[in-house]
């Protein structure tokens, strides 16, 4: 066999096209209209030149050299107005008997790399030659029909790559379930006994809460990889206050350790209450920032983060910072994290390791929430602050909304002045 007809994937476009492809059926319609045909065929073979077609013709049709020689050939069009008078085909049995089929013409499907992996033809029972704009059209349609296949190809491609990431998710998610529960029933443990004098309650609730808060976030990322819901009941709604509580127990240990003041200030009102998915949100961008602040501040430095709100145009906002005095980030850096690049790596004040996706993932996060976020240099060059903006979810703005209506009633406004 010829090197030059050997395709690069065969197995993933030749196999099966009845079954996959099943999108096909309006190109081979549209294909009889163009070519004026009672029928038409798509033929592809693999590297073993073996073909798989979608037939409704009998076997000998596309069994036979026809196709395979079209594909040989010079052109992106092959026509034979009068199979009877061809030497090559004029014995064969569906010329010779019905549904005697007498003319054909096909059109080459060549990969986006150039390689032709087979045909799309029609058959007629009569002679005929068709006119050079049909060809063209048939020849058009030829590639559409490829670049159906392709994109199909590629679909199954990224869905077969999607499922195993979704498996990788799962083992994760019991991989550090396991453990993570382990601590939590180690916290239980502790604190219901009575006479435990060596670890403070206090502690080991900050801990539990901590390890609480983690499965979560990993329940969160599961979902996040489904369509669907993961069958957990719904979860209540949580409070700024609350939200902030968590951020501490997660970041004052790591703070802590090197030696880092860690402030929160919160300027939302106490009954202003977000979703369950959206605490989740909000603790996965925070704690990234704040993970990284922990990281880039060398110790005796400081972290605040300050949470505030804004009503514009019957928009709910919430305005976050996250400002460190640590290494800061250079100007290429804030410049490239502004402008959605990829930022360089580097390793934290102790040589902490750096995987390079925290600033892109958080990056996406707020994004995927409808906000956005933006870096600069801190005061006097030193340091960094994260800016972010992001828009509470529908169901708050309507019980901000209704707050604010019941304030005017209480306090109605006369004369311009409330």
């Amino acid at each position: 066999m010829d090197e030059e007809l050997q395709i690069q994937d065969p197995a993933s476009l030749a196999a099966e096209v009845n079954r996959q492809y099943l999108n096909l059926q309006p190109y081979i319609e549209l294909a009889q209209h163009i070519m004026d045909a009672p029928v038409c065929e798509i033929h592809i073979r693999d590297a073993h030149y073996q073909d798989v077609v979608a037939p409704n013709v009998d076997e000998a049709v596309y069994k036979d050299l026809i196709s395979y020689n079209a594909i040989r050939k010079n052109g992106k069009i092959s026509e034979i107005g009068d199979l009877t008078n061809n030497k090559l085909y004029k014995d064969h049995s569906y010329v010779k008997t019905p549904p005697g089929f007498q003319y054909y013409c096909s059109a080459k499907l060549t990969t986006i790399n150039g390689r032709d992996i087979g045909v799309i033809y029609v058959l007629d029972t009569k002679t005929k030659h068709v006119s050079n704009k049909q060809k063209e059209q048939f020849r058009y349609l030829a590639q559409l029909v490829m670049n159906a296949i392709e994109y199909e190809n590629k679909y199954r491609g990224l869905a077969s790559n999607l499922e195993a990431l979704n498996d990788c998710f799962h083992k994760l998610n019991h991989d550090l379930r396991s453990p993570i529960s382990g601590i939590l029933g180690i916290s239980d443990l502790l604190t219901e006994e009575k006479d435990n004098t060596e670890f403070p309650t206090q502690e080991l609730t900050m801990i539990k809460e901590s390890a609480e808060t983690i499965l979560d976030i990993i329940d969160e990322v599961l979902v996040d990889t489904k369509t669907g819901s993961n069958g957990h009941k719904k979860q209540e709604e949580s409070s700024v206050e609350v939200i902030i509580e968590q951020l501490k127990h997660l970041y004052h240990p790591p703070a802590k350790a090197k030696g880092l003041s860690l402030k929160f200030v919160n300027h939302i009102d106490a009954d202003l209450n977000v979703s369950h998915a959206f605490t989740l949100e909000l603790l996965q961008i925070i704690g990234n920032l704040l993970s990284n602040a922990i990281k880039f501040t060398p110790e005796n430095g400081a972290i605040e983060t300050t949470i505030t709100r804004e009503t514009d145009k019957n928009k709910d906002i919430l305005d976050i910072t996250v400002t460190d005095n640590g290494k800061g980030m250079s100007a290429d850096q804030i410049a490239a994290f502004n402008n959605g690049i990829e930022v360089t790596r580097s390793a934290g004040t102790n040589g902490e390791q750096s995987f390079g996706r925290g600033l892109t993932d958080i990056n996406q996060m707020v994004t995927r929430t409808g906000g956005s976020i933006s870096v600069k240099a801190g005061k006097n060059n030193n340091g960094t602050q994260f800016s972010i903006s992001l828009p509470l979810p529908v169901d708050n703005l309507g019980k901000l909304l209704s707050s604010i209506s019941l304030k005017e009633k209480t306090n109605p406004i006369r004369n311009g002045i409330k």
